[in-house]
């Protein structure tokens, strides 16, 4: 049952990706309305794709479960590596991984907010507006923190058999340097620092999509490993 659910939660962070990539184009969101936009423009945005921004950010907020348990597994294979040490870095992870979790329900809502009442005037579905995409594409703190601990945990693994390779150390550092421009998003309304910039948008967040998937890909695989060498009849 353990080794099951583990799999079901390294798998949850994959199917998390398609699903939010997917409404993302659905809603009209990659790329999303400019921060150069006026209210009148923003607000038609919401008007003419109404329903559509209501169920993908409803349900973006209900499929943030998946990213929990995906948070949850990767820290359970960073505590292997911890062994009997003080579990810091796969707590590290967690905490982070929860944290950036919590920001993008926020910024879901947000979405949902905004389409909720079309009628509204339009400078408040702008600041709606504003509100989500501002939490969605400056989650980097806690990203950097939860990509960080994971590379600190591989890179500290001296065993035979590492549960995780070393590459991925490099390509968490990597993907934590790439979420970094991103803090500049607040103090741009155009140009590649903004948030439908190449530092905003297009790296960031498709790199995050790559980013999942590749840890969900190495968790499975050492979940593989892990019940191949187990006696836990929970493995078995």
């Amino acid at each position: 049952m353990n080794y099951r659910f583990q799999q079901f939660a390294a798998w949850g962070g994959i199917i998390l990706i398609l699903t939010v990539f997917t409404f993302l184009i659905a809603m009209g969101f990659f790329p999303p309305p400019g921060p150069g936009e006026s209210a009148e423009e923003v607000a038609a945005h919401y008007a003419s794709l109404n329903w559509v921004i209501l169920l993908g950010g409803s349900a973006c907020v209900q499929m943030s479960a998946l990213g929990i348990i995906w948070c949850a597994v990767v820290s359970v294979q960073l505590r292997r590596i911890e062994g009997d040490t003080p579990a810091i870095f796969s707590t590290c992870a967690l905490v982070c991984g929860l944290l950036a979790n919590s920001l993008f329900v926020y910024a879901c809502g947000g979405w949902v907010l905004a389409a909720f009442r079309p009628d509204r005037a339009p400078e408040i579905i702008m600041a709606f507006n504003d509100w989500a995409f501002l939490l969605f594409l400056m989650t980097i703190g806690p990203l950097m923190g939860q990509a960080l601990s994971i590379a600190a945990a591989i890179f500290s693994d001296e065993s035979q058999e590492p549960v995780f390779p070393r590459w991925a150390a490099f390509f968490n550092c990597w993907v934590a340097a790439i979420f970094l421009p991103a803090c500049l998003i607040p103090f741009f309304k155009a140009g590649p620092f903004a948030w439908t910039g190449l530092f905003g948008l297009w790296l960031p967040v498709p790199i995050f999509g790559i980013w999942v998937i590749t840890m969900s890909v190495l968790v499975l695989s050492a979940l593989k490993r892990q019940r191949a060498d187990s006696l836990d009849p929970q493995f078995a």
